[in-house]
């Protein structure tokens, strides 16, 4: 196996930056099950950096040779392409999927509005990957969907929806209403969840965690969507973003 050149190095770890994996259309995934998973989705693979003592299933190895080079890299290295504390000793460059085209509508929609946790947006894309969601839309203000600790939350699921940059998610709402669909903020005051079944197509919207879904998003909107409160609110002021779209998609998927 040859041993990755310093450039291969430095060009690797630069997409641990966004202007970076935005200009080269690539981004990390590390871990075995995460390479495994793009390697089904049909991914395209750039190359595939392993440390000496770290030993791929056979299966694996075998379809990662066919497709790309493997390269050694040092536990030294290693760390420096990492994002973990402690690497898990195979990480692969993967180049983005194409974005779809963001006016054809889908028959349900996730859009994150200025959603900024990472383990948030990348748990929401994990959830949506779950339960059959067809597309999740990045808003202004949103992590990078592409960024290693959003990758790592989904825990694959990044494969399984169709990501799309929204630029003006107000104009882009504006334009699924105009082709049938309708749009539906998660808020405090709202349509009670269990009185909320619309028909597709449909889109949910959650907006950032500190100040929920913009101004211009929420006047965008058909309505809002609440999950009532059943406890006695002590302390608790709302429930965590990642949370809340989980219940919500579970019961917008099911009706």
């Amino acid at each position: 196996m040859p041993r990755a050149t310093a450039r291969q190095l430095k060009e690797t770890a630069d997409l641990s930056r966004k202007k970076h994996r935005d200009g080269r259309g690539c981004f990390l995934v590390e871990g075995v099950r995460s390479v495994q998973s793009a390697l089904d989705a049909g991914a395209s693979l750039v190359s595939v950096f392993l440390t000496p003592e770290f030993g791929l299933p056979a299966p694996l190895e075998r379809r990662l040779q066919a497709q790309v080079e493997l390269l050694e890299v040092s536990e030294r290295d290693m760390a420096r392409l990492s994002d973990v504390t402690t690497p898990p000793g195979v990480l692969a460059v993967v180049r983005k999927p194409t974005e779809p085209d963001a006016s054809e509508t889908a028959p349900r929609a996730l859009l994150l509005d200025g959603v900024q946790d990472p383990g948030n947006v990348g748990t929401l894309i994990r959830t949506a990957a779950w339960m059959g969601v067809n597309r999740v839309l990045i808003g202004p203000g949103t992590a990078d969907p592409y960024s290693p600790k959003v990758v790592r939350a989904t825990m694959g699921g990044i494969w399984d929806v169709e990501l799309v940059t929204a630029v003006d998610p107000a104009a882009w709402i504006g334009t699924a209403r105009s082709h049938g669909a309708t749009a539906w903020v998660a808020d405090m005051d709202g349509t009670p969840a269990e009185a909320w079944s619309p028909a597709e197509p449909s889109v949910l919207v959650i907006g950032s965690e500190a100040n929920g879904p913009s101004a211009a998003v929420r006047a965008a909107c058909d309505g809002a969507v609440s999950i009532p409160l059943r406890g006695a609110q002590r302390g608790v002021e709302s429930l965590n973003a990642a949370v809340a779209g989980a219940i919500l998609m579970e019961r917008w998927t099911a009706s």
